[in-house]
């Protein structure tokens, strides 16, 4: 077996992880918790209750927000892959008031799940999304990106937080 056909992946160091794939697995997770669970009620009056606009709003606003940063990614041919090489640092709106807009996206979606369905069981799937992202994927891009952009990269950090 040569250098290369690591089953592994990655030359051993670990299995990766695609941050939407994670994010959808753990969607379905809490709501497959969620259901299981004897605390659900369907509510079968016409208005909507107000934890349900709340999620949906929230969940709409992640939506945008993801898919607002990864066009400008896409619009700069630089990679939305974790495992990728940057091709641009970009630093316009929504990258002035966080670095990672498409994670910040991707776990207020799972926390407007969590408040549509009224789930304390569904608000595991954020926080674990959240703490993933945070520990394991965000460094790793940190270091490419400072390995490509060095101090405009460093100066950037600087400016802008991590998430929020």
């Amino acid at each position: 077996m040569d250098e290369n056909s690591n089953p592994i992946g990655d030359h051993g160091r670990s299995i990766r992880i695609h941050p939407p794939a994670l994010a959808g697995i753990l969607l379905l997770a809490g709501l497959i918790i969620h259901l299981l669970g004897s605390h659900h009620h369907f509510h079968h009056h016409g208005a909507a209750h107000f934890h349900q606009l709340a999620g949906l709003l929230m969940v709409a606003a992640g939506v945008g927000l993801s898919f607002y940063a990864a066009a400008i990614f896409a619009a700069r041919d630089t990679t939305k892959d974790p495992y990728g090489q940057p091709a641009a640092l970009v630093t316009i709106a929504p990258f002035t008031f966080t670095r990672n807009p498409m994670y910040l996206g991707l776990t207020i979606i799972l926390f407007g799940f969590a408040i549509f369905f009224f789930s304390p069981a569904m608000l595991l799937a954020p926080l674990v999304f959240f703490v993933v992202i945070d520990r394991v994927i965000i460094p790793r891009e940190e270091h490419a990106l400072e390995r490509s952009f060095a101090s405009s990269y460093l100066d950037y950090q600087r400016r802008v937080r991590r998430w929020l």
